[in-house]
This record gives structure tokens, C-alpha cells and sequence, in this order.
């Protein structure tokens, strides 16, 4: 059996409205979505990094983006 390393993502946020999350994917250090920021509801961004966390094994990770900073609309 080989044992192949597992990805390690971070879902690095930048803006949450009341229903949308936007963020970044980045997959093993390297931006993902390189034509502008990925836009789901609340939920789905949720599910979304529940199946990251299972898939990887724990090696996901949320995170508020700094550069630029994360804006909150509620």
C-alpha cells in the first residue's frame, strides 16, 4: 500500500454579508482560485470545510484573511 501525503487547504476569508462567505482556496500553500474570490452562502461554506476536514484528515484550517483584512455586513 502507498501512503500518499495529504493536501492541506485553508479557507482564508474576506468578506461575510449575511447570507455569502467570499474567501480564498489555498491548496497546499498555492491560491487555488486565481480569478478572484470563491462566493457561497453561509451554509454551504460550512459544509464545504466539513468535507475538507474529513477528506484531509484535520489538516484544514478557517481563517480570517489579513491582506486584506476581512470585512463584516451584517
Amino acid at each position: 500500500m502507498i501512503n500518499l501525503p495529504l493536501n492541506q487547504y485553508e479557507l482564508s476569508m474576506v468578506k461575510i454579508t449575511k447570507r455569502n462567505v467570499f474567501f480564498n482556496l489555498i491548496v497546499n500553500g498555492y491560491l487555488a482560485n486565481t480569478d478572484g474570490y470563491i462566493c457561497l452562502s453561509k451554509e454551504d461554506f460550512e459544509q464545504l470545510y466539513r468535507d475538507l476536514f474529513r477528506s484531509s484528515k484535520g489538516h484544514c484550517i478557517k481563517s480570517f484573511s489579513t491582506n486584506p483584512p476581512t470585512e463584516f455586513y451584517f
